[in-house]
């Protein structure tokens, strides 16, 4: 009859012990830990020139901050920073040539250079993110908690190159035009995409405790852009041309958005 009691004894102080430290761990103000995330991100071109290969994606890792609300414990903040990298591919639709000289590419009001007819084009960018999020809780149910996310998520560009699979224009011994197959690698051109890329959107994910106050989070998201991904103000700062004589009204920049669907694991602690 002993052992029976024993074991009964021994279920009741674990109970106790999950719900202690569910609570201890819901009573904490500030929760702060590391993240990673991947993302596949939906382009949708806004011209005819550019399309967007079907599978782009960021990588990123940085940190997070998770708040509560001192008279709502269920409400709170959740915030952080995040080294976003990215790569963003293109297939050209449609002719579409720039000038370039070493590895800058010319604009529209700069002379000289050669010529070069563009078929694929990857932008690879590293920005910094700082999402703004309202966190949802529900109370917690053992060592998990529900929650739920809505906010903005901020991006800003730091550094960007571009790589491109094309065509080179040349000339041979009997003033033909010639094309020969190159790849430009590490190009540099000043606001071919916009500094700044706005989302807004949602995510929902699970909170275990497995250790004392720390936490493993997966979370799921998804969220819809802004802002363009590219954006020139002044024309004579354009760099694309759809045309070899390249008339005034030729010149362009490429048109695009672009949704995300974010998964995140942290870790807090």
């Amino acid at each position: 009859m002993k052992m029976p009691i024993i074991y009964f004894v021994a279920f009741v102080l674990t109970i106790a012990a999950v719900e202690t430290h569910a609570q201890d761990n819901a009573s904490h103000r500030l929760q702060a830990g590391m993240t990673g995330n991947f993302a596949i991100n939906m382009v949708q071109s806004g011209d005819t020139y550019f399309h967007p290969t079907p599978f782009n994606h960021d990588l990123a890792v940085g940190m997070i901050f998770n708040t509560r609300f001192k008279g709502s414990p269920n409400l709170g903040i959740s915030t952080g920073f995040e080294f976003e990298f990215t790569k963003l591919n293109y297939e050209m639709k449609d002719s579409v040539f720039y000038r370039y000289a070493g590895a800058n590419i010319l604009q529209k009001d700069e002379t000289g250079g050669t010529t070069y007819l563009l078929t694929d084009r990857q932008y690879s960018s590293v920005g910094v993110a700082v999402p703004l999020m309202m966190l949802f809780r529900m109370q917690p149910i053992g060592d998990w908690t529900i929650f739920g996310k809505f906010g903005i998520r901020n991006t800003f560009m730091v550094s960007q190159k571009i790589n491109d699979r094309g065509f080179d224009m040349g000339m041979d011994a009997q003033n033909n035009t010639t094309w020969t197959a190159k790849d430009n690698a590490n190009l540099r051109s000043f606001g071919e995409s916009f500094f700044y890329r706005g989302s807004v959107g949602f995510s929902a994910g699970a909170q275990w405790n497995f250790a004392g106050s720390t936490s493993l989070v997966p979370e799921l998201g998804f969220y819809y852009g802004l802002t363009p991904l590219h954006f020139r103000a002044i024309e004579d700062n354009y760099t694309l041309t759809n045309s070899l004589s390249a008339p005034d009204g030729s010149y362009f920049y490429p048109k695009a958005r672009q949704n995300q669907l974010i998964l995140k694991l942290s870790l807090l602690f």
